[in-house]
């Protein structure tokens, strides 16, 4: 009978054995450790308190924009077109006498129709009406309104037969909200202090800063004439602007959420 006398297949099976069992004590060990990390983080969770607050600012406008129309009626497009852009453009030089930088006068409407009559059954084309609309921003007005009252006076003077109002705003709203916002973590960061004094706890650092809401008032109108109130605009011209800019509030909500040690 033969004997096979090769060793290589025994000796592989030893090697194979060898490795699969230092594989699995390995494996093992691992995630023994794994195990033990998990339990020990579970045991020490990060402790943290959430912090809700509101800042206010209280700011007096310093920008007002006011609408300026031209309108004008003639028996040609040419000949409106030609008048309201006469007009239209001695109300702009007007303004920039007055300190108005140049982009802050902006044309946001320029329209031109034809009009009708209607006679024997038909639409008969009697004239045109040429309608264009100059906004101007006028800053400072928190210091004074001298600038927009003289506006006003001047622009009916050179031309404007409509002024639909007044907005009254902030030249930089951006910097307002900043303020309410820092004024809220401010807040925030008093008030956890406090409950951490009170817990026996210190305050750690910020885990996170997140924005909840605000209120950024729209521009308000407390002005107008013209076909805005039912005057004309030389009824309205008797009647000396006064315009207050008074104050409006800026709010903002913050939410943040601080480490307690």
């Amino acid at each position: 009978m033969e004997t096979n006398n090769n060793p290589v297949p025994r000796a592989l099976v030893w090697i194979l054995g060898a490795f699969l069992i230092a594989f699995i004590g390995v494996y093992g060990v691992g995630k023994a450790y794994d195990i033990s990390r998990s339990v020990k983080d579970s045991k020490d969770p990060k402790r943290t308190v959430s912090i809700s607050a509101e800042g206010k600012v209280d700011a007096v406008p310093d920008m007002a924009t006011i609408n300026l129309g031209v309108i004008t009626r003639g028996a040609t497009a040419q000949i409106v077109q030609d008048q309201n852009s006469g007009k239209v453009n001695q109300i702009v030089e007007y303004a920039k006498s007055l300190g108005i930088a140049k982009e802050d006068i902006k044309t946001t409407q320029f329209n031109i129709y034809p009009q009708y009559d209607y006679s024997n059954g038909r639409n008969v084309i009697i004239g045109y009406e040429a309608n264009q609309t100059v906004t101007v921003k006028v800053k400072g007005i928190d210091k004074s309104t001298d600038t927009l009252g003289k506006l006003i006076d001047g622009a009916t003077d050179n031309g404007a037969n409509e002024i639909n109002g007044i907005s009254l705003g902030f030249d930089d709203p951006e910097n307002l909200k900043q303020e309410a916002r820092k004024q809220a973590i401010d807040k925030a960061k008093e008030k956890a202090q406090e409950l951490a004094r009170q817990a026996g706890l210190d305050l750690g650092k910020v885990v996170t800063i997140s924005e909840t809401g605000g209120s950024y008032p729209s521009p308000v109108t407390p002005y107008a004439m013209d076909y805005a109130t039912g005057r004309t605009i030389n009824q309205a011209k008797t009647i000396s602007p006064s315009i207050e800019p008074g104050s409006q509030e800026i709010t903002q909500q913050m939410t943040v959420v601080f480490e307690l040690k």
